[in-house]
């Protein structure tokens, strides 16, 4: 009876296709839009990380639980998709190294030094045309807590200015690649009047990715922006498939959008930016490299430079700008902040921000201020290179270190 038993437990457990296993692992994770199909080569799935902090963390567990979850033989491929859904980071484990992790002749470690890692998506979207999405987050939000912080040193009487605030922002994936931001920013301590010290908007905006063919992609945003800009951008960028290098354009057409002592200000002549850059990867060092030419919000025409280094999920920056014969310049970062993982509680998911994040600028007085040289805004709260970072040597030489770390 016990055999008679077993042996259909067993004819049962190979009638499931391997990919409805490799679908149950991925979202025991709590991965979302997860996708899959078998092809003769094997398991292709697809799926979007909204889970874990650290890019290759969630890496990490979505392989394990891909490579647990097979339960035929063949090359598993997957398509990594960022918070937003947008396709990012490819990966191929070959049919040998499936083989050996499943007899147990290689470890995770093995696995991920020697699979493939590219940020050429397109075939393995290709192959996934058509298939079931199952775990759906659109239409579920994420409620995230963002620290804001203000500090400048332009006063003669008081040594800095500051003003610390909490600013959570409900970040809701609508449709294919779309997002809606609405964030309100409380005040919780600081020395200053006005504005800073008033419960306000924060960003407040839409944003739809469009994913093109060949590595381009473009993202449209319109609505409420930081440094008090309401108006839509254009962000259109390429990476090669190493993702070494990365070039691309911003155009935006914004006005000055000002709410205080419940009076909302708005400018009626629309103010033009837009800049183009370049990008590179240095993977010896870990490090970003960034040129950029703009014209900035005020008209003013200069020159960007930024150097950021990653230490894992920590990155340090330092920058400099030229604009109208004025230089200025400083320095960024962004540190983790507790808590590596998140789950949903009924539909919602209540979180601190992943990062704190803070850019020092060198020069606060002056010609430079009272001219608003330089001027730029970010069209998502918290903006920082820690975030949704993947590129695919990043990926390995940080996730390697962590599984050795964890052994």
């Amino acid at each position: 009876m016990k055999q008679k038993c077993l042996t259909m437990y067993m004819t049962m457990v190979m009638a499931i296709p391997a990919t409805a296993q490799v679908d149950v692992k991925l979202a025991e994770l709590g991965m979302e839009n997860i996708r899959s199909v078998t092809t003769a080569e094997g398991c292709v799935a697809a799926y979007e990380d909204r889970t874990f902090r650290s890019s290759c963390t969630g890496v990490g567990k979505a392989l394990e639980a891909a490579l647990d979850g097979m339960t035929s033989g063949g090359s598993l491929t997957l398509a990594v998709l960022d918070g937003n859904g947008m396709p990012q980071l490819n990966i191929t484990v070959s049919r040998e190294l499936v083989e050996s992790y499943r007899n147990g002749s290689c470890s995770l470690e093995t696995v991920v030094a020697q699979m493939d890692m590219t940020t050429d998506t397109d075939t393995t979207m290709d192959r996934l045309k058509g298939t079931e999405t199952k775990k759906r987050s659109a239409w579920r939000p994420d409620l995230t807590v963002y620290p804001n912080l203000f500090l400048e040193n332009t006063s003669f009487d008081k040594l800095y200015r500051y003003s610390i605030a909490l600013a959570p922002a409900l970040e809701m994936p609508l449709w294919k690649w779309a997002e809606l931001t609405a964030q309100v920013v409380f005040p919780i301590v600081g020395n200053q009047k006005g504005e800073l010290k008033q419960i306000r908007p924060g960003v407040v905006a839409v944003r739809q990715g469009i994913h093109l063919k060949r590595n381009w992609r473009m993202e449209i945003s319109a609505g409420q922006f930081t440094n008090h800009r309401l108006g839509g951008r254009l962000h259109v960028n390429w990476r090669d498939t190493k993702g070494r290098w990365e070039a691309g354009a911003r155009a935006g057409l914004t006005v000055h959008s000002l709410f205080v002592d419940r009076e909302w200000t708005l400018t009626r002549k629309p103010k033009a930016d837009a800049s183009v850059y370049g990008k590179v990867y240095i993977p010896r060092w870990n490090t970003e490299v960034t040129g950029e030419a703009a014209r900035f919000v005020y008209g003013d025409y200069g020159l960007k430079g930024d150097v950021t280094r990653h230490f894992g999920e920590y990155t340090v920056g330092v920058y400099a700008l030229y604009t109208e014969g004025h230089l200025n310049g400083g320095f960024s970062f962004a540190v983790p902040l507790p808590g590596k993982k998140y789950s949903r509680w009924k539909g919602m998911r209540l979180k601190p921000a992943d990062y704190f994040c803070y850019t020092y600028g060198m020069v606060a007085w002056g010609e430079y201020v009272d001219r608003n040289l330089g001027m730029e805004y970010n069209t998502v709260p918290g903006q920082n290179r820690s975030k949704g970072f993947y590129q695919p040597e990043y990926v390995r030489y940080f996730l390697l270190k962590e599984l050795r770390n964890n052994k």
